[in-house]
């Protein structure tokens, strides 16, 4: 009988580490990755839906829930994804494969208004649904961070709901910049 209590006791304990490894995700809407090295903010409403917080690389995807989307397979997601460098100069072929990457994707469509050069923001398709997306990259230290806002593009999203993802997306990828 003591072989169950320990093993629930493992069980326990595991899943306590896994809750604290998110720092606070449990409704604050803080977040950290490389052991507090990285960090951000996100709109407390967007529950993590995935998570790796040990190793290289690291990630956090938060759902965003559109209930345009309800019935569909579609989802909003943003997710943050870190990898430590062995060499920082590496950081820039990096990105640029990404960049080359989102320019690959089917029905790839670069958007250029109002948008911070910084931020590759474009339209592609995923499956057969169009998505837009937001990326950027930040080079914090040897650590590289990777964030991406992605949204399905359905005609029943409101514009209330809109605008309030684009300002959580934006509060995430604020919150990452290095200072």
């Amino acid at each position: 009988m003591p072989r169950p209590i320990t093993l629930l006791a493992a069980l326990a304990a595991a899943l306590a580490a896994a809750g604290a490894a998110a720092e606070g995700s449990e409704g604050s809407g803080t977040y950290s990755l490389n052991q507090g090295f990285v960090h951000f903010d996100a709109p407390p409403a967007w529950p993590v839906i995935l998570q790796k917080t040990e190793g290289n690389p690291q990630f956090i995807a938060l759902q965003v829930k559109d209930p345009a989307d309800t019935g569909t397979n579609e989802s909003s997601r943003v997710t943050v994804e870190t990898k430590l460098l062995d060499d920082s100069s590496n950081f820039q072929p990096m990105v640029n494969y990404g960049w080359d990457k989102a320019k690959q994707m089917p029905g790839y469509e670069q958007r250029t208004d109002g948008v911070d050069p910084q931020t590759l923001r474009y339209f592609a398709l995923n499956g057969k649904q169009r998505y837009e997306y937001r990326e950027t990259w930040y080079l914090n230290g040897h650590v590289m961070v990777h964030a991406r806002c992605q949204r399905p593009m359905l005609a029943a999203t409101t514009p209330a709901w809109t605008a309030e993802y684009e300002k959580g997306c934006a509060q995430v990828l604020s919150s990452l910049r290095p200072h």
